[in-house]
Order: C-alpha cells, then sequence, then structure tokens
C-alpha cells in the first residue's frame, strides 16, 4: 500500500507541472499576441496622422493654387525642378505642412490684385520646397524664358522673410519685362563712392543699420544687412522683405533718413509699374 501512494503521489506532481507549464505557455503566447498586435496598432496610428498631414497638405496647396494662382510643390515631384539648383528635396510632411502654412498666411500680406500676374496672364509661380541647399543659400528665385517664374525655399529659421524677399525679385522680373529704365536714379541714394561688392566674405557692417546704434550713428546708414551689400536688386530686396515683417514703426523709417528716402523710392517704383492696392505697411512710411 505504500508503494502504490508514492506512486499516485509522483502522477499528481506531474500533473501539476503540465498544467502550470500550459499555463505560462498560454500566458507567454498572449502576450506576445498582445504585444504584436499594439505594434500593429501603432503603425496604424502614424500611418493615419501621415495620412492627415498629407492630406492637410494638399488642402492648402489646392487653396494657394485657387486663391494666387501660385503652385507649391515638395517631395519627388519636385525632383526634375530641383535637378536644376544645387538642393535637396523635401520629404518631410510635416515640415512641408508647416512651411505652405506659413506661405499662405504671409501671402494674405499682399494686396489681393498683385496675383492676378499669375491668374490672367501668361506668367506663373511656382514653389519648391526643399530640405536644404548645398551651398550658402536660403533661397533662389529664377524666370525663364516662357514667363515661369520659380522659387525654391529651404527649410529656415528666417522662412517667411526668405519668401519675401524672393517674392520681390519675382515682382522685379516683372516689371523689368515692362520698363525699359527701373530704378534709374538708385545709386544716387547710396553713398557717394559706394560700390556694391558680390564677396560675401568683404562685406562690413559700414553704412548698414543697426537698432542698437544711436540715432546719430544711424544718420550715416543706408542699408538694411550686409548682404544688401552685394547688389542693387538684392538691396532693394532685403528692404522689401523687412518691410513685409514689420508690425510697427522701425527706427530706418523716421522721416529724412537715408534708408527712409531709399524705401519710398523703392516703393513708388512698385507703385508706378504694377497696378495694385497699397501693401499692409503703407500704414508705417511717411
Amino acid at each position: 500500500m505504500q508503494r502504490r501512494a508514492i506512486k499516485k503521489e509522483k502522477l499528481s506532481i506531474f500533473t501539476y507541472f503540465f498544467i502550470f507549464s500550459c499555463i505560462v505557455g498560454i500566458t507567454v503566447l498572449v502576450y506576445n499576441e498582445l504585444d504584436i498586435s499594439n505594434g500593429f496598432e501603432e503603425i496604424l496610428y502614424q500611418k493615419d496622422i501621415e495620412s492627415n498631414v498629407e492630406q492637410e497638405n494638399k488642402y492648402y496647396i489646392n487653396k494657394i493654387k485657387n486663391e494666387y494662382g501660385i503652385i507649391i510643390g515638395y517631395g519627388e515631384e519636385e525632383k526634375s525642378f530641383i535637378s536644376s539648383v544645387d538642393a535637396n528635396i523635401q520629404y518631410d510632411l510635416n515640415i512641408a505642412n508647416n512651411n505652405i502654412k506659413i506661405i499662405y498666411e504671409a501671402l494674405k500680406k499682399y494686396p489681393d490684385d498683385v496675383f492676378d500676374i499669375f491668374k490672367d496672364s501668361d506668367y506663373s509661380l511656382h514653389i519648391s520646397l526643399v530640405s536644404s541647399f548645398n551651398d550658402n543659400n536660403i533661397a533662389l528665385a529664377s524666370k525663364n524664358n516662357l514667363n515661369q517664374y520659380r522659387m525654391y525655399l529651404s527649410n529656415d529659421v528666417n522662412f517667411e522673410r526668405a519668401f519675401h524677399h524672393e517674392f520681390f525679385h519675382i515682382l522685379e522680373y516683372y516689371m523689368a519685362d515692362r520698363v525699359k529704365y527701373l530704378y534709374y536714379a538708385w545709386n544716387s541714394y547710396n553713398p557717394s563712392g559706394f560700390e556694391y561688392e558680390e564677396d560675401v566674405t568683404k562685406l562690413t557692417d559700414e553704412f548698414v543699420y543697426s537698432k542698437y546704434a544711436t540715432e546719430e550713428e544711424n544718420k550715416h546708414t543706408y542699408f538694411l544687412t550686409k548682404y544688401s551689400k552685394v547688389s542693387p536688386r538684392e538691396d532693394r530686396a532685403e528692404m522689401f522683405a523687412d518691410l513685409m515683417m514689420i508690425n510697427k514703426k522701425e527706427g530706418y523709417l523716421k522721416n529724412g533718413t537715408n534708408i527712409d528716402n531709399k524705401i519710398n523710392y523703392l516703393i513708388n517704383e512698385i507703385y508706378e509699374n504694377i497696378s495694385i492696392g497699397y501693401f499692409h505697411f503703407s500704414d508705417y512710411l511717411d
């Protein structure tokens, strides 16, 4: 009888061990299944977010095209355009989303009729969003023989200002097609004997406005940035970009200063050569 009892006890231990092993195995399987499921759900969630961002990008791109006649592109579809400049394609949906929204808000600062250039004529404007340039550029603007304007904008902290700078180049291309002599008196608003310098490494702060300088010191300034001294067209584009960004009257706009006189000449040339309404910064000009 003692021998049978021992045999029965051994059978019970084996049974318990078998049941325990099954429970552990099932638990592991369930946990792994849940982990896989959660990972799959996370992937679907991420895809859903990307899909929503992409749809929002398309919404704003269509809105800008319909309201302003301007085309915006990014990603692989811009490859053929970007191949002509030394830049890298913008693939990031979220960065593109932010840049497109900035452009949409920036366009509201312009007189509505300025966009008739792209809506009701043979001219067109295509903006390519790039991640970066391989040189020191932040943005570029160009025009070909078919009257197609192109703008290339990188994801820079000064993205909106760069947009306004390049948009002025577009406006100037347009005016130059219609007027033989633009800004014929431009150099008379610069210091006597001054010459522009294309080599940016040679540019200095001489004649450049500083908000930290005294009013007396700024009486002898003619340029808003060092880059303004590269060429007349960059000088004008820098002034225009700064004006498009202001929300208060800056010191350089004080009546009678060299820069104020130069800016008024610039804006009058625009109004005389393009039939458009007033820019938002007109309230800050004397």
